[in-house]
This record gives C-alpha cells, sequence and structure tokens, in this order.
C-alpha cells in the first residue's frame, strides 16, 4: 500500500467535509482516495431508480492518471460485463464490498463499494480498479465512503424545499453558476469523459446545453382563494411529483417560490428542448385534479450559455414566461426567439432575484 500519512488523511478527511457543495465534495473524496493509491482508477456512480430488474448506474465523477472530473451532465452506463454486473447487484443488495479479479476479458482487479443513505438504501457505488489488493486500504477507503455518504444526507435537507422536496431556489443559483462556469472555461466539462464510454454516450454529452424553464401555475391565486391554501398546497406537491417524474435522470427540477418552478435540462438543440418543456406541460395540464379543472402552466425558457450570472439567466426566462402569461397562458417560449422575432425587448435591466453576477 502507499505510504500512508494519517495526519494527512484526517486533513483530507476534514476538507470533505468543509463543502456544502456535492461536486466539490466528489473532488475532495476523490483526491483523497488518490493520495492513498495514486495508481488506482476510481468511478462513482449514482443508482438511477429504475422499476426493471436491472440495475441502472450514472457515472457522476472519476478518478484516472492524476485527472479527477466530475460530470455536470451524468452519464448512464448499462453496458457492464455479466460477471461485473452481478458483482454489483451483490454489493448493493447486500451492502457489502466485492471484488471482481482479474480474468482473460478484464486485466485488473475492480473492488466495489456501496454507499449507504439514511434509509439504508443503496444510493451511490464507487468503484476502484487497481492491480492488487489491500485489505487494509479497503478499510480505509469503507471508512471514508460512510463518512462521504453521512455528510451528504446531512447537507441534503439543506437543499431541498420543504414542502414539495424539489431542490431549492438556493441549489438552484448554485447550479446556474456551476454551469456558466464550465461553458466559460477554456477546458470544456466534457473533454474528459473516460475513453471506454460509449461513443452515443460521448456524442451526446459533447453535442448538448442546458436550457433552463422557468413554469408558473396559471391563476393560482384563484385555487387559494376559492378552495384555500392547504388545498393550494397540495396541488404544489402534485405538481412537483408530476414534475420530477416526467424529467430524466440527468435533468433538475427545483421549487423557485410560490407557485413557480424551474426545470433545468439538457439537450442537443433547440427543437428537442421545445419537445421536453411541451411535453411537460402537457402532461401536467391533462392530469386530473381533484375540484380544480384544466390546470396548467406558463413556460418561459433560456438557453444557458454565456449569460454573466444567475440573475441573467432568470431574467430571460421570467420575461419570456410573461409573454406566454400576457398572450393566452398555458403555453411555452423561449426567451432567444422572442428577441429574433421582435416580440420582447432585450433590455438591460435587472430584476430582484439576486444583486450579484458572477463574471
Amino acid at each position: 500500500m502507499h505510504n500512508f500519512n494519517s495526519v494527512k488523511f484526517v486533513d483530507s478527511l476534514a476538507e470533505v467535509t468543509s463543502h456544502s457543495d456535492k461536486e466539490v465534495i466528489e473532488r475532495s473524496l476523490l483526491q483523497t482516495l488518490i493520495d492513498l493509491t495514486p495508481t488506482s482508477e476510481y468511478r462513482i456512480y449514482r443508482v438511477l431508480p429504475n422499476t426493471n430488474e436491472k440495475i441502472v448506474l450514472a457515472l457522476m465523477a472519476y478518478a484516472k492518471n492524476n485527472i479527477i472530473d466530475t460530470l455536470g451532465n451524468e452519464i448512464k452506463t448499462k453496458d457492464f460485463q455479466e460477471e461485473f454486473l452481478s458483482a454489483i447487484n451483490t454489493a448493493l443488495g447486500s451492502h457489502s464490498l466485492q471484488i471482481v479479479n482479474k480474468s482473460e476479458n478484464n486485466d485488473q482487479i475492480h473492488i466495489i463499494y456501496p454507499a449507504i443513505d439514511k434509509n439504508n438504501d443503496s444510493f451511490a457505488v464507487l468503484i476502484q480498479s487497481c492491480d492488487d489488493i489491500d485489505f487494509e486500504h479497503h478499510n480505509l477507503v469503507h471508512g471514508l465512503l460512510k463518512v462521504y455518504a453521512n455528510y451528504l444526507t446531512l447537507i441534503e435537507k439543506s437543499r431541498r424545499d420543504k414542502l414539495t422536496q424539489l431542490l431549492n431556489r438556493e441549489t438552484l443559483e448554485s447550479e446556474i453558476t456551476r454551469i456558466l462556469i464550465r461553458n466559460n472555461s477554456p477546458e470544456n466539462n466534457i473533454l474528459q469523459i473516460p475513453e471506454d464510454m460509449s461513443e452515443n454516450s460521448k456524442r451526446i454529452a459533447k453535442n448538448s446545453t442546458y436550457w433552463l424553464g422557468l413554469l408558473d401555475i396559471d391563476f393560482f391565486k384563484n385555487i387559494n382563494d376559492t378552495y384555500g391554501h392547504l388545498y393550494g398546497d397540495e396541488i404544489l406537491i402534485l405538481v412537483a411529483r408530476l414534475l420530477s417524474e416526467n424529467i430524466r435522470d440527468h435533468d433538475f427540477a427545483y421549487r423557485f417560490g410560490g407557485e413557480e418552478f424551474v426545470i433545468i435540462l439538457l439537450s442537443a438543440d433547440f427543437q428537442s428542448a421545445k419537445e421536453a418543456y411541451e411535453r411537460i406541460r402537457i402532461k401536467i395540464n391533462k392530469h386530473a385534479y381533484a375540484n380544480v379543472e384544466g390546470l396548467s402552466v406558463s413556460i418561459g425558457i433560456s438557453q444557458i450559455n454565456n449569460q454573466s450570472g444567475p440573475t441573467e439567466v432568470l431574467e430571460e426566462a421570467d420575461k419570456a414566461l410573461y409573454y406566454a402569461k400576457d398572450n393566452g397562458r398555458n403555453q411555452s417560449h423561449f426567451y432567444d426567439l422572442l428577441i429574433e422575432s421582435n416580440l420582447i425587448e432585450n433590455s438591460e435591466s435587472k430584476t430582484e432575484y439576486t444583486d450579484t453576477d458572477f463574471f
């Protein structure tokens, strides 16, 4: 095993738990693991909800050849070899470490560590690929992963809206900032995709961009005035559930405040983004609600590219949303398309969202 420095390990542990940003925590965790075993490769996968028996994982972060990267858009991975997939299933089901030894098709040893959440569910898996087995090191990694899982459970509470359990507004602004930083970085966030990922996954990741849709429930005040705020809260919870059920695994749903929600999605082009937001709008409109008939939402959409900060992104989406509201509701509109069509003005004025710009 690589020469172990207990002081450095404790310092690294403190570093892992000194952040509230999930991506930074993952980087710190991987850096600590690489410090322990510089020749190993590490990958962190999220376990995706799946109704089928076959497990589906999404690559969140990896460390290899002195490169540590967290992927802004997680990459689904289904094409594990049968022996490997069986070991992952066993690790997740038994909450125990599993080892896949070298074979004709595999020139490395793979050690699978499950990450367990507060509900005793396996929410992630860490896979170490190495040449030799060191059980002392396994114990350290297993302990560190427990700290990682417990800490994520703690900070997760601060990331969620109490009523709807969607991600909250503070988390939204952090996510927009992260995307903008990556977009403006000289090294694109997708250039370091592991070489063994499928060509289709690489193509999707490299060619996709983020879009932000600001959704507002139409005539929500009338619902509160007619049926009371408790029923209004039930509507908010139900709409939040519909949003969660109708976005993909690498998209994000937020409660922005009041009756407003935000969906950030990854899409290859304008047309596919439009279809995604329209699908969500129609799902909400077609759903059967007690007492309320034909509930609808209006949506304003902005592409997240080179804006100065979250303020500008949200302001663009807000202008498109107001256009949708003023022109009949129950529709979605894109800010850039409205500007090109001279239907709204490209004003430099700021909104109330935040006073801070990031670039």
